[in-house]
């Protein structure tokens, strides 16, 4: 079982981290000590945020980046740095725990609204991205849904704009993601975006 810890400012904590991780450590420094098992949560902004960040990545721990402002080069930032994730500090319950299934499996978890900007970002450039794919391998049903998640848009809103379930979305998601050989939502992008 992983065990979540928070690093956050003095006086800054959220609920929500308590009900998503009953038996998460919430500290305001550095831990003492941490193990393979754990989940480094660190708060944007608290002192010497980015080298905590590297130095955990380095040591091949999952971390997280929890912000209370989203923005761009601070995700970028992060990313750099080695983070497998950049959330709202301040998040449900819910999407801290999506978070967190999203990293343990190989993802990365970025916000919606950043990755629809980085996605337009993304459009107005000419990349070349070198991925084999065959689009034409996927159902129609699948390439509807790879048209919709390029945009940006969560399971959610692609399930509420294909009229299906989010469950139906995810397994189309694992299918679409097996047959193009991509790990995540930006490879996805990258592979279609450079077709």
């Amino acid at each position: 079982m992983r065990q979540s810890i928070f690093i956050t400012q003095p006086e800054f904590e959220s609920k929500h981290w308590h009900t998503a991780f009953p038996g998460c450590v919430i500290c305001t420094k550095e831990p003492n000590r941490v193990t393979a098992s754990n989940v480094i949560w660190i708060l944007a902004g608290t002192s010497n945020w980015l080298e905590l960040v590297k130095k955990y990545s380095q040591q091949r721990l999952l971390v997280i980046v929890m912000t209370n402002e989203l923005e761009i080069n601070e995700l970028r930032a992060a990313l750099e740095a080695g983070a497998r994730g950049y959330v709202e500090a301040l998040a449900a319950k819910v999407i801290i725990e999506q978070v967190l299934e999203t990293a343990c499996s190989g993802g990365i978890w970025l916000p919606g609204q950043l990755l629809s900007n980085l996605v337009g970002a993304l459009s107005q450039t000419q990349f070349n991205y070198t991925h084999s794919c065959n689009l034409d391998s996927l159902t129609k049903r699948e390439r509807q849904v790879v048209d919709i998640v390029v945009t940006g848009a969560t399971n959610k809103q692609a399930a509420e704009s294909l009229n299906i379930t989010e469950r139906t979305i995810k397994e189309h998601m694992s299918s679409i993601f097996n047959k193009l050989k991509v790990r995540d939502r930006i490879q996805l992008m990258l592979v279609v975006k450079g077709h």
